[in-house]
């Protein structure tokens, strides 16, 4: 009877380490997505008034929109950012402001980036008003390439601040203006919200409703409640501005899927503050489509995990030479997306270790919390709360498509258009 039991008790004990080890794995993985969720719901608590900072300095804006096959999408954007106060390609930026007083208005141009293109989007964004320039250069990709050359375009224009829009996207009427005063009350670089559209020709689904509120969680909650408490907001890749000061001292050489969060890290690592801009927005349409969407969504983790593992030792360096915000923005990189953080949970919740139930009680009443802001952050609260009722479907299929998402953390930076329904200007 004893090898028999001394079969069993290693048995038993081989289980309890495994169980134990699986239990801590999963705490590591969450642990900075609940990190991250924490100093956002706190910050969205605390948000104070308005900054009455004076003004520091002169900004002379430009919007650069960088497009590749964008000719469905590209007339709105621009018509979208001459209601923002842009001014159309008739009036040249250097002309107006050598002719203008020293008091007067600085004209802010639209400059659009045709890259790589091939369908008519330089001429259509050339007869919408903005000036363009076509750059075509097979080899060299990248959403990134092309915002480096519209940075070079404005700073010779006379540009000393360059705001990046998506060429699928719309403005909020105070953009530019919102913008602007930020900068000139000292910001090195600036976020504004960024939400998607439900769509306009018909009804939204639950499944688009759904879509919307977690794409608010990420780019509006979690960037304002960051700011809040003193962290950066976050760079998003559209309705981000920067100095011309900031890019000389953290220069544009990202080349990744997320060149926006690539982009961050190294701001922050340099000590530069991303501000929020709460009033103004950019909105930009859902892919419709299945398999756009999970390309789409594949693209976008597969390349935070990339962007994630090459930043972590610079991060960690950062942290060690005092840099705090370095300590957030290392949570943010390793943050998993919600749905698959609420995965991890259920499956701790199954494993029967003493320890974890208290993490998983915890994390669970995090994610409800984080849900709940991001509903009533919305237009319709009640409908997106409706919403959440398709939320295990959701989960599923971000569960269904994990091996995309593997084969694009890789990092690649081809650029390739997601497929979406025209929107009516």
């Amino acid at each position: 009877m004893q090898p028999v039991l001394e079969t069993r008790e290693a048995l038993i004990f081989e289980s309890t380490f495994l169980t134990e080890g699986l239990a801590a794995a999963i705490a590591m993985l969450t642990a900075p997505l609940l990190a991250d969720l924490a100093v956002c719901i706190a910050g969205n608590l605390r948000r104070g008034g308005k900054s009455n900072a004076a003004k520091l300095r002169e900004i002379r804006l430009a919007v650069v929109v960088p497009a590749h096959d964008e000719e469905v999408m590209i007339a709105r954007t621009v018509q979208s950012l001459l209601r923002a106060g842009c001014a159309s390609s008739s009036t040249l930026f250097a002309e107006d402001r050598a002719a203008s007083t020293q008091t007067g208005p600085i004209t802010v141009p639209v400059i659009v980036v045709a890259h790589n293109c091939k369908d008519q989007t330089a001429a259509v964004a050339a007869a919408a008003g903005a000036r363009v320039v076509e750059l075509n250069h097979v080899e060299m990709r990248g959403k990134a390439v092309a915002l480096r050359s519209g940075f070079e375009v404005a700073r010779a224009a006379g540009a000393n601040a360059f705001l990046v829009v998506d060429a699928d996207s719309v403005a909020s009427p105070n953009l530019v203006a919102a913008t602007t005063i930020v900068l000139e009350r000292g910001a090195a670089a600036s976020q504004c919200r960024y939400e998607l559209e439900l769509p306009s020709s018909r009804p939204a689904t639950s499944r688009e409703r759904l879509r919307v509120l977690a794409f608010r969680g990420i780019n509006v909650l979690r960037a304002r409640g960051r700011a809040s408490l003193g962290f950066s907001a976050g760079v998003f890749g559209n309705g981000f501005a920067v100095t011309d000061e900031t890019l000389r001292r953290v220069p544009f050489t990202v080349d990744s899927i997320c060149e926006d969060l690539e982009y961050h890290v190294r701001l922050v690592i340099a000590r530069q503050r991303v501000a929020w801009v709460e009033d103004a927005y950019v909105h930009a349409p859902l892919a419709p489509v299945r398999s756009a969407q999970a390309m789409q969504e594949a693209r976008w983790e597969g390349g935070r995990f990339h962007v994630a593992t090459r930043a972590t030792g610079r991060l960690l360096a950062a942290m060690a030479r005092g840099n705090w915000r370095a300590l957030e923005m290392l949570a943010e990189a390793w943050s998993l997306p919600i749905s698959r953080g609420i995965l991890a949970l259920i499956l701790a919740a199954c494993l029967p270790v003493h320890w974890l139930r208290g993490f998983t009680i915890v994390g669970a009443a995090l994610v409800v919390a984080y849900v709940l802001e991001a509903v009533f952050l919305g237009d319709n609260p009640w409908r997106d709360l409706a919403a959440l009722a398709v939320a295990p479907l959701h989960i599923l299929w971000k569960l269904a498509i994990t091996p995309l998402v593997l084969r694009h953390s890789r990092g690649s930076a081809e650029w390739a258009r997601t497929h979406r329904e025209a929107q009516t200007p």
